[in-house]
């Protein structure tokens, strides 16, 4: 067996194991999951050679750190020391993306688009975060909270900045990465603080384990020459 197949076989009973996990409730399993899928999403790409560079190393290091992070009691904020690993993971995502962004003179009509997309996702956010407030105890907790998903909206700017400017695989692999992150928090939020569903639930985890193999294909597929010196002609 190819290391390639032993990724997306590893891949498919890290997903049932996750569902299987939800199913009976068992919150370790369901978490360890998690950190299997980045195991084997990097098995679908490995070759021998060093091709990651410190970005993925680190971006991978905060991700798996918050999921380790989780098996300690909440009662610790753990949680909210979880958010803060992801806020530094989903921040290397932000500086990485920034490298391949050329703005100059944009058409005014896709500026006023930019900037309407960009405000309604804010609204939606802001809107998320107000509801939210009323189920978080405590200024700090609320504080992580705000950080957390003011950094997220940063990261769909970014990424969606990166797509206009290059059209690239690689940029449509970043652009996947931002909105299976932000669609997976916010799902995981209508679980913690509204109603329980399993169908949201997996849901949430098939996005999680699409997000792992984007960030692989992300940071190994070399971006080419930007198409366009400015953001839209």
């Amino acid at each position: 067996m190819s290391v390639r197949s032993l990724g997306i076989a590893g891949l498919c009973l890290a997903l049932l194991v996750n569902i299987w996990s939800l199913l009976t409730g068992a919150f370790w399993l369901e978490n360890t999951s998690y950190i299997l899928f980045f195991i084997f999403a990097i098995l679908l790409k490995f070759s021998g050679r060093r091709f990651f560079n410190i970005a993925f190393y680190l971006f991978t290091g905060f991700t798996v750190a918050s999921y380790v992070l989780k098996y300690v009691d909440t009662q610790f904020f753990s949680r909210e020391f979880s958010m803060v690993l992801l806020s530094m993971a989903y921040t290397v995502l932000i500086i990485e993306g920034l490298k391949y962004i050329v703005i100059k003179n944009g058409s005014y009509l896709m500026l006023l688009y930019f900037f309407g997309i960009v405000g309604l996702n804010g609204c939606l956010l802001g809107y998320h975060l107000v509801e939210l407030q009323e189920y978080i105890s405590g200024y700090i907790a609320y504080s992580v909270y705000i950080l957390y998903y003011f950094i997220l909206l940063l990261l769909g700017i970014v990424s969606f900045i990166y797509y206009l400017n290059s059209y690239s695989k690689r940029s449509m692999f970043f652009v996947s990465l931002a909105l299976g992150l932000i669609f997976a928090d916010v799902l995981r939020d209508m679980g913690v603080f509204y109603l329980r569903d399993i169908s949201v639930e997996i849901i949430e985890t098939i996005i999680r384990l699409g997000c792992a193999v984007f960030a692989v294909h992300f940071f190994t597929t070399k971006e080419k020459p930007l198409r366009f010196s400015q953001m839209i002609s």
